[in-house]
């Protein structure tokens, strides 16, 4: 019971700070052991008199995390799209958009990107492309090398980038990253001297954050129009009825 009105003051805490009652805190601080005693017996006595009201104040606190964490979505996407390092294609200003967390040694980023592809072209959506090396070293290299040849050149990026995400491939060795830049045309020490900057960490660690921020723990993960979609899709038709088209 105890742990049941630690759990009922937190949440009373919750609304009363949605409610703009951003003093609470502070007064409660104020009050000796024994005041805080009777307020939780007063709490106790009032529940157990209108159980009903737990499941209010839950409903509540539901509705308030819910709005927190669509906040969080809609900053993050909004962070994205207008990041200049970070790689994107399509219609700049379009209202529809798509953006997804990839590794490059990740099986599954790999088995669903012919299906991501169509749904990019079938319903011109701005492909937003977020760089986060979770699985090894040299993902963490292949995505520097990434960043870097973006900046230097787009279209040469986005030869590199499907060469390494195509199905069946895997980066085992910094050969397979050396591989793709010269498929890209790529200058690879000159590559290679930007991946090294402050400015291209910068950049990972950004991307980082941002996954963070949405508890994203594996890849792929995707974001289209506003709706989250975890994990590998069995077809092209789950991809499109999960993206709401």
């Amino acid at each position: 019971m105890k742990k049941l009105l630690q759990r009922v003051l937190i949440m009373v805490s919750c609304l009363a700070c949605a409610c703009g009652a951003q003093a609470a805190d502070s007064t409660a601080s104020s009050f000796s052991a024994e005041q805080r005693s009777e307020i939780e017996q007063i709490v106790h006595d009032y529940l157990v008199a209108h159980p009903e009201v737990m499941f209010e104040v839950a409903a509540e606190v539901e509705k308030l995390q819910q709005e927190q964490a669509e906040k969080v979505l809609n900053d993050t996407v909004s962070a994205l799209r207008s990041d200049p390092g970070t790689p994107k294609a399509g219609p700049e200003d379009g209202e529809h958009y798509f953006i997804e967390f990839f590794d490059y040694n990740c099986g599954y980023c790999k088995t669903v990107r012919p299906y991501t592809e169509r749904l990019i072209k079938e319903h011109n959506l701005q492909a937003v492309y977020v760089e986060f090396p979770i699985l090894s070293q040299l993902s963490v290299q292949a995505a520097a090398m990434g960043l870097a040849l973006y900046r230097l050149s787009p279209e040469q990026y986005f030869i590199y980038q499907k060469k390494l995400m195509t199905a069946g491939t895997k980066v085992e060795s910094y050969d397979d990253i050396k591989a793709a830049l010269t498929a890209a045309g790529a200058d690879e020490a000159k590559v290679r001297s930007l991946a090294q900057s402050a400015e291209i960490q910068s950049q990972l660690r950004f991307n980082i954050e941002q996954g963070q921020r949405l508890g994203i723990t594996g890849t792929p993960f995707f974001i289209i129009n506003g709706r989250p979609v975890r994990g590998a899709v069995r077809d092209y038709e789950s991809l499109e009825r999960m993206a709401g088209f």
